[in-house]
């Protein structure tokens, strides 16, 4: 009766302990948002038309306003004033970012990938573009895109799904990695390289933003080499949160945003001339 009474006794002392010691399940981003009216996001300042800073350091894009967008989604949903703290994040750092907790939500030209997905979640996609080759229209009768491109100085960024791919297709072209697409596209101005491989739609964007003359240079081919699938990067597992911007990404109000950044209705979003 004794060694029956012990038994029941440690049995209770350790379902006590582990009662006492289990897990407290991680707050959502729905709930600390609703909690404490802050939503932490995050965006690039090098990806035009995404994500960029002007000259007087505002910073726009359409990643900060579908940023914004969901702002006012979460200030209906929970009847309280939502304010959207707006960081910075890197080529380097976004991913970390979002994994750690410091930050909801970044929003900029991010592509899915699997490998990502081990990190991190993804919402739904919100835009669709691929790598290109940008160069002066002078170097194009030169630039045999269905060869091999042997020994041609192209500029690359590093940390990239182009550069995952894009150098394993044209192993014999000299490659040489720059920091920005901005580096890239001043060495393709001084003739130090022939070509800039990026996003299409972030090249463009970047000719823009520099104030160039689109027709002074060539972006191909028209079919992009790779399809990239841009979405925003959400913290891992929080379905409830995936959910609601997914919601926002497919709403009236978000194709309202694509269509005033993108212009939805042409086949491009600015005429250059493709290869």
């Amino acid at each position: 009766m004794l060694l029956k009474s012990a038994v029941a006794w440690l049995a209770l002392t350790f379902t006590t302990g582990l009662v006492s010691i289990a897990p407290v399940q991680a707050e959502t981003v729905l709930e600390r948002v609703a909690r404490t009216g802050e939503l932490r996001a995050g965006t690039r300042i090098d990806a035009v038309p995404f994500g960029f800073q002007l000259a007087n350091g505002d910073i726009e894009g359409y990643g900060v306003d579908l940023m914004a967008l969901i702002g006012l989604k979460l200030a209906a949903e929970t009847g309280k004033t939502i304010t959207v703290d707006l960081d910075t994040v890197t080529l380097q750092n976004r991913f970390q970012e979002i994994a750690s907790g410091e930050l909801d939500i970044v929003c900029e030209a991010t592509t899915i990938t699997q490998d990502r997905l081990e990190l991190v979640d993804f919402s739904a996609p919100f835009f669709i573009s691929g790598a290109k080759f940008l160069m002066k229209q002078a170097s194009v009768d030169g630039f045999q895109i269905n060869g091999t491109l042997e020994g041609i100085p192209i500029a690359y960024i590093e940390n990239t799904t182009t550069f995952d791919i894009i150098p394993q297709i044209y192993p014999l072209a000299q490659w040489v990695a720059v920091r920005d697409r901005e580096e890239g596209i001043a060495q393709l101005d001084k003739g130090q390289v022939t070509a800039v491989v990026s996003d299409g739609i972030l090249l463009v964007g970047e000719l823009l933003k520099q104030g160039k003359d689109p027709a002074d240079y060539a972006l191909g081919p028209y079919q992009p080499i790779t399809t990239e699938l841009y979405a925003c990067i959400l913290p891992q597992g929080d379905r409830d949160w995936k959910r609601f911007v997914d919601e926002v990404i497919s709403s009236t109000e978000n194709h309202d945003l694509l269509q005033e950044w993108f212009n939805l209705d042409q086949s491009n979003v600015v005429r250059v001339d493709p290869l």
